[in-house]
């Protein structure tokens, strides 16, 4: 039904108002919700008694006929009255709703249809678009309106816009896309409640608001050092291909792997590497192995292109960064973000510079190198190391002019400090939390400990004054987060730069010695096999071949780790609901927070809730203080240290103010004392806060002394009863 008059309208409110439930579907004339593009138009759907009834309200079509801004208006208000709203990616729609004026706060739940998705698909499925999903549940002849749909607008050029097309081809889309998307949520929420994942869906209807909310606040950028940014890296790259030209005696297209080949086999450089095809290779592990400093220069180079294009190019315009969240993005339930995906944002610093290394500077780079290329860095002499010194560690130094760093584009609000909160070491514990053994709960409880040092202690028996305990450690490190993650010999092999007869025998001692962890990975194995399933700590199933067994450790294990911090996030953001300060962002394990200047006191706070889970797994997180922007950290706990031995040191005033009277019994004196008034701070907050503890002082000392007068009228009456001579009116002191 595509509503387009008032009295249509009116009827269609009157058939949809009954339901506490609305499936919603927007379509627009763009993306970009919080740039300049708009909805154009509101599909709804509700589950009436025997099937489906849709509804298609069109509102800024360029041709046809369009409702009026007050029937928007009014079909917002009501949308704002449901008690769940439900869509398809359903956060896309609602910043378009939101910006067109749909309130949020009276609607109990959000409703993502992807994530049930997501919940009841087997781990193989990868593909979640909604013809896809159409196509795997029910039949590919559902989903063929997506394909015919779309070759109209093509054919028309109306593709990039949808609001050329007119109602009557765009809003049966918009009504299917809405109808598949109710058909979708009724057969999945029947598979979560037979699988027993209720719990896991609420957490899950309650992050998407969260996310949403994350979203709308969005993480304000510096564009003038993100533009600043895109000169230097131009001016870097030019100085770059030069040397690379000479070095190769001729200019070329440094983009071509065909023409880069020729260039190298013009100076008697080949790869050892082959593609897939059979063709020479000349990927970053490629030239991490070639012992000339042309490789390190064309590397560098294509470092310089990603982080102008990727990092930098799109977002230097944009005064706040709006990313989008998805928590049905990854199989285990982790979150991962697009446009830009935050997990992806460099975490260290690129050197823009030329400068000569020290040894220290050196083993850095080799080891950087060997993360590319396992052993690479000990075929390559140190005038090839230096042309890899691009690739800078987290330390980033402003002050140095040769250096640069994507995350110091990410700065507060003025009147706010970024926080960072990062779990410490967090898949680590979950997973020796699975394995659960008396000793393991031990160093759980322990905040200080190093799970990788023990655990090559255990597994390998050795001590940490051994001159070779750093190796030990390095293999048990590798060890168990091959465990966590599924990797294979030959993968652990080459991490280890050992055989994978070696890397083997290493694994087989480790479980051997390891108490608990044979079990728990022999058990994982086990139930996939007989059952094909397994469910997490939270109750979230994972649904796995048999061939694929092997990966339920890193399903339960990350899977996890993504629902405590889920249910962070949740709990969090109850905690700030009535604060200034806000969650921007979420990376990994890190959440990044905006904390208003005048609201530290809740950083404590946060402290304390994050290291809190449900399962009561201990855990222990990393707080920074960001010094201007995320691309710079300084510990709290050393600076709340440092603060407290200036405040030791700062100027204070000191006052005692004494007092006599004269009462019955005697003089009594009263003394107030105020004191540790700090002169560096605003004193009428100061003296307000002494008022305020007089006052207390005072009602508290007032209920003693009416308790005590009034124990004193008793006796005297008692007295009087007691006898008929006259009683002398004692004269007594209270004492408080």
């Amino acid at each position: 039904m595509i509503v387009t008059t008032e009295e249509s309208f009116q009827e269609a409110l009157t058939k949809l108002l009954p339901y506490s439930t609305w499936c919603i579907d927007i379509e627009s004339n763009g993306l970009d919700a919080y740039g300049y593009n708009q909805l154009c138009g509101i599909g709804v759907a509700v589950n009436s008694s025997n099937s489906i009834d849709t509804v298609y309200f069109p509102f800024r079509h360029q041709q046809g006929t369009n409702l009026l801004p007050k029937h928007l208006k009014q079909l917002l208000a009501e949308m704002g009255n449901r008690e769940e709203l439900m869509g398809y990616n359903l956060k896309f729609d609602l910043r378009f709703l939101v910006k067109d004026g749909l309130q949020l706060d009276d609607i109990k739940t959000l409703i993502d249809v992807m994530v049930l998705v997501r919940m009841t698909a087997h781990t193989t499925v990868r593909e979640l678009a909604l013809t896809k999903t159409i196509a795997r549940l029910f039949t590919t002849e559902d989903a063929a309106y997506d394909i015919e749909t779309k070759k109209i607008l093509r054919s028309n050029k109306w593709s990039k816009d949808f609001s050329l097309s007119p109602p009557d081809i765009l809003g049966p889309y918009c009504e299917l896309d809405a109808y598949w998307t109710l058909r979708i949520f009724n057969k999945t929420y029947e598979t979560i409640l037979e699988s027993g994942q209720e719990d896991v869906l609420q957490l899950e209807y309650d992050l998407t608001r969260v996310l949403f909310e994350m979203e709308a606040t969005g993480i304000t950028l510096d564009t003038e050092y993100a533009q600043n940014c895109i000169n230097r890296i131009e001016n870097r790259k030019q100085q770059v291909e030069a040397k690379i030209f000479d070095m190769a005696g001729k200019q070329f297209n440094i983009k071509s792997n065909l023409e880069l080949g020729e260039a190298f086999h013009g100076i008697g450089v080949y790869s050892n590497k082959e593609t897939e095809k059979g063709n020479e290779s000349w990927s970053s592990e490629a030239l991490a192995q070639i012992n000339h400093p042309m490789a390190g220069l064309i590397r560098q180079y294509r470092a310089l292109m990603k982080l102008s294009s990727t990092y930098l190019e799109p977002y230097a315009d944009k005064a706040t960064l709006h990313t989008n969240f998805c928590n049905w993005g990854t199989v285990t339930g982790r979150l991962s973000s697009r446009e830009p995906n935050l997990q992806n944002i460099p975490r260290n610093f690129f050197n823009l510079g030329d400068s000569k290394l020290t040894d220290d500077q050196l083993e850095q780079v080799k080891g950087r190198i060997d993360a590319i290329s396992p052993d690479a860095s000990s075929w390559l002499d140190d005038e090839v190391l230096s042309t890899w010194n691009f690739m800078g560690d987290e330390y980033f130094d402003e002050d140095d002019e040769n250096q640069l760093a994507i995350r110091r584009m990410f700065v507060p609000r003025p009147g706010f400090k970024l926080l960072s909160v990062d779990y410490s070491q967090m898949e680590v514990r979950v997973f020796l939390s699975y394995v659960d053994t008396p000793a393991i709960n031990e160093l759980l409880s322990r905040q200080d400990v190093d799970f990788h040092s023990e655990t090559a202690k255990v597994a390998f028996d050795i001590t940490d004054d051994n001159p070779e305990f750093k190796y030990y450690r390095q293999m048990a490190k590798g060890i168990t987060f091959g465990l966590i993650y599924g990797i294979g010999v030959e993968t652990l092999a080459t991490q280890l730069s050992t055989t994978e007869r070696e890397a083997k025998k290493y694994k087989e001692r480790y479980l051997k010695e390891m108490p608990g962890s044979s079990e728990f990975i022999n058990g994982v194995m086990k139930a996939v096999q007989q059952r094909g399933w397994v469910k997490n700590k939270f109750g979230r199933v994972y649904v796995i071949p048999k061939r694929d067994a092997y990966k339920g450790i890193n399903y339960l294990v990350q899977g996890t780790s993504a629902d405590i911090l889920n249910e962070r996030l949740v709990e969090i953001s109850k905690y700030l609901a009535d604060k200034k300060s806000n969650m921007l962002l979420q990376v990994h394990d890190e959440i990044i927070f905006e904390i208003s200047d005048d609201e530290e006191w809740i950083i404590s706070d946060i402290k304390d809730l994050m290291q809190t889970n449900s399962l009561n797994i201990p855990l222990f997180c990393d707080v920074e203080i960001c010094d201007g922007s995320w691309a710079i950290k300084n510990e709290y706990d050393k600076l709340i240290k440092q603060e407290k031995q200036e405040s030791v040191e700062m100027a204070k005033v000191n006052s005692t103010y004494n007092a006599s009277v004269q009462r019955k019994w005697g003089w009594e004196k009263i003394e107030c004392v105020i004191s540790d008034i700090d002169t560096e701070l605003p004193i009428e907050p100061q003296l307000m806060e002494c008022s305020d503890a007089l006052d207390a002082v005072f009602e508290m000392v007032k209920e003693k002394v009416m308790a005590q007068f009034t124990e004193i009228q008793k006796l005297t009456e008692e007295k009087k009863t007691s006898t008929s001579q006259p009683v002398e009116q004692p004269t007594i002191k209270f004492e408080v």
